[in-house]
């Protein structure tokens, strides 16, 4: 995988790092823009749950860079991509944001960075591609050929 984008993913993990520092220490931070009122116990546990997604992600992201094969890193990168495009960003646009009380403002920052990290995300599987024929890349040499 090129430098380039592993950096890219490295920014991602960072995005997600903080994230889940934010939904787990301080959700009233993210809690603001919902209607909602008092934060709640069961509220703060809501947050704290949904900063579990964003390790997962960077677990998931973690294994991806790891993988040898770059069609391999694509389809993990794709389905995260498509996790902050369909699921999150599209989703608060058609309805969630308008139902839970969220500022037009808030919402399109919200869903615009959603989208902006998913959109990043499918730049990176686009060009992330295998540039040497080593087995190690998922490719057969002659040896494997004759079998």
């Amino acid at each position: 995988m090129k430098l380039s984008l592993r950096i890219a993913l490295w920014v991602y993990i960072a995005f997600n790092v903080l994230l889940t520092a934010v939904l787990s220490l301080a959700p009233h931070v993210m809690d603001g823009a919902y209607r909602g009122g008092e934060m709640t116990p069961t509220r703060h546990f809501q947050w704290y749950a949904i900063a579990g997604y964003h390790v997962l992600m960077i677990a998931v992201t973690l294994v991806a860079m790891g993988l040898g094969r770059a069609a391999d890193r694509r389809k993990i990168i794709v389905i995260n991509a498509l996790m902050y495009i369909v699921w999150d960003a599209a989703a608060q646009l058609a309805y969630w944001g308008h139902a839970i009380g969220m500022t037009a403002s808030d919402l399109w920052i919200n869903s615009g960075v959603s989208l902006a990290v998913g959109l990043m995300l499918l730049v990176v599987a686009w060009l992330d591609r295998d540039t040497d024929a080593s087995p190690g890349n998922g490719r057969r040499d002659e040896a494997d050929r004759s079998c």
